[in-house]
């Protein structure tokens, strides 16, 4: 069983196509399980999630105000004034000048489209935030300043996160727990701390092993290359 602790960010970590995406998807109420169970408390604005690419999860035709309240429009809450005003509230706290609100998505960097989403993300006050690769898309200059970002909004929100990434340094910075997905398993699950410095699965070793190092012998990398993966 898979549980989401209140407060925690609990990092899914495993290499491309083994169904982390997937998973989020189950999680937010996209996708609907073959079989088994799927519990979730309260309504769907209790869970908003952040998506790996921020351009084409964004609103073309939008302003960015706009789109930071669009989880309240649609649900039609509060009065366009009032979402104008939360728009600006939450444009400083992700690090967007007020007066770009008016602008639309293309005028904005990588990094300013992913602030712009989380702030949506933020906007319906959601206990629980799926975060999908959130930096993977971006420059490697801006990914520590979002990390950084979620880590205080976090803080000061009392949030939850559910955060996705074959980026095991980006798991390790980020995650209380760690689940390691492989061919649509979660293989292992645990103390983040525990299980990224003494995994008990192989298939969690061999992802660890395979991370570069600059002191790992080469006759050492061409080996693990070689191993034979868990369940092949």
């Amino acid at each position: 069983d898979l549980q989401i602790r209140r407060g925690e960010t609990l990092g899914i970590v495993g290499e491309s196509g083994c169904g982390k995406s997937t998973l989020a998807q189950l999680l937010m109420g996209m996708l609907q399980p073959s079989h088994g169970q799927y519990i979730r408390s309260g309504s769907q604005r209790i869970m908003q999630m952040v998506f790996q690419d921020p351009l084409s999860s964004l609103n073309p035709r939008l302003p960015v105000w706009r789109i930071i309240t669009e989880p309240l429009w649609i649900a039609k809450r509060s009065s366009e004034q009032q979402r104008r005003a939360l728009a600006e509230e939450l444009a400083v706290q992700v690090g967007i000048r007020a007066e770009y609100l008016d602008r639309l998505p293309h005028a904005f960097s990588g990094g300013q489209r992913q602030r712009i989403a989380i702030a949506r993300a933020l906007s319906s006050q959601p206990d629980v935030i799926v975060l999908d690769e959130p930096t993977s898309a971006l420059d490697i200059s801006v990914q520590a300043q979002i990390l950084n970002l979620l880590v205080t909004l976090q803080e000061n929100h009392g949030l939850t996160y559910v955060l996705i990434s074959h980026n095991v340094s980006v798991i390790r910075h980020m995650s209380d727990r760690v689940a390691v997905m492989y061919l649509g398993q979660i293989v292992e699950l645990g103390d983040a701390q525990q299980v990224l410095t003494a995994p008990a699965h192989p298939y969690t070793r061999l992802l660890l092993d395979s991370l570069p190092a600059i002191d790992k012998p080469l006759e050492e990398e061409w080996a693990l290359r070689k191993t034979d993966l868990p369940g092949n």
